[in-house]
């Protein structure tokens, strides 16, 4: 089946490399459609230039409504469009190299599932706030959805029309969608791929219209709400637990105690997922086996430990002890199973 591409890109107050880029695109793709939103630029100029140019197609935002709102309208109109293609979003700076964008659909091409990001490698002169942007959000995806993606924060992405209505219906207005993006594929269990693209920075990123404390809160705190369940489940680990320890003053029930309240923790994010969260999402099914084949081990590893540490300290504290090493074991083994070594493509 012969599938059109099509190039999307958001922009807000461009500068002359938009229309630099369009024709760097139009030159080094024998066909191509170029999908651009302007997201409320009070100067259309740029805009008005670009309507001229080959295969062009500008949609217009009368007022600022973010990047996440522009990408929306973009899908939007390719889905009416219903036409089989292959669609990549870029940035309108010119950080994505021509080359790489090529590289990255004739990739997608050979694969024609999911979602492909173009990662940066981010070598050499990199800004300080867009290290700390990336390396952050890496961190806290790969601890909360079990998950190591490289270059969260890149506009270079690819798919396909099949993705659309999903990508649709992902929340966000500003930078968050692009985050909210990810951590949705990522839930629905949708294949995501990583292939290396060169690290591009203009005027030590002067021009990015990213808020680094707002936009970067905004983007945490939606990485963070995925895992709520599991804060909320060990909160109640240790409260009954501590009630139980209390208010059952027979040693005969420790074990029950430890055994009731390690099922607690293990198995209260899967329900709280299930109700709330992941409700409607593939991710449930191979999350309830998920819990199902670990939980008798992580049961066994915490009351083997207290056991360990309650012969010679209180028992409070032996429980809190073994908590610390079985919370630090439960993230290290979900951390490295999802661990890739080899995700870049060369």
């Amino acid at each position: 089946m012969d599938y059109k591409t099509y190039i999307v890109i958001p922009s807000y107050e461009p500068n002359f490399r938009l229309l630099d880029l369009i024709k760097d695109l139009n030159s080094f793709f024998k066909s191509i459609n170029i999908v651009i939103v302007n997201d409320g630029t009070t100067d259309t100029s740029i805009f008005d230039e670009a309507k001229k140019m080959k295969n062009v197609v500008v949609l217009t935002h009368e007022v600022n409504k973010g990047k996440g709102c522009a990408l929306k309208t973009a899908f939007k109109y390719l889905k009416d469009l219903n036409e089989k293609m292959i669609i990549a979003t870029i940035d309108s700076d010119g950080q994505h190299l021509v080359k790489d964008i090529y590289r990255c659909i004739n990739f997608y091409k050979t694969i024609n599932n999911g979602l492909l990001l173009g990662s940066r490698m981010f070598e050499g002169d990199v800004p300080i706030k867009s290290k700390i942007g990336n390396n952050s959000s890496r961190y806290l995806i790969r601890c909360c959805m079990n998950k190591y993606v490289y270059d969260s924060q890149t506009g270079l992405r690819v798919f396909n029309d099949e993705l659309l209505p999903f990508l649709l219906k992902v929340k966000g207005k500003r930078f968050e969608y692009e985050m909210n993006m990810i951590i949705d594929i990522i839930k629905a269990r949708i294949e995501l791929t990583e292939m290396k693209i060169d690290t591009v920075y203009f005027d030590n990123n002067a021009k990015t219209h990213f808020r680094p404390i707002k936009d970067f809160l905004k983007i945490c705190s939606t990485i963070l709400t995925y895992h709520l369940p599991y804060t909320i489940s060990l909160l109640i680990y240790i409260i009954s637990f501590i009630l139980f320890e209390t208010l059952i003053k027979n040693p005969l029930f420790t074990h029950f105690s430890l055994i009731t309240s390690t099922l607690i923790f293990i198995y209260l994010p899967y329900i709280l997922n299930r109700l709330n969260l992941f409700k409607g999402t593939r991710y449930i099914e191979r999350y309830s086996a998920f819990y199902f084949n670990k939980i008798f081990a992580y049961i066994a590893l915490n009351s083997g430990l207290y056991l360990l540490f309650d012969l010679c300290i209180p028992s409070i504290a032996a429980m809190f002890i073994a908590l610390i090493i079985t919370v630090i074991s439960y993230n290290l083994i979900n951390t490295f199973s999802s661990f890739k070594k080899e995700i870049y493509l060369c």
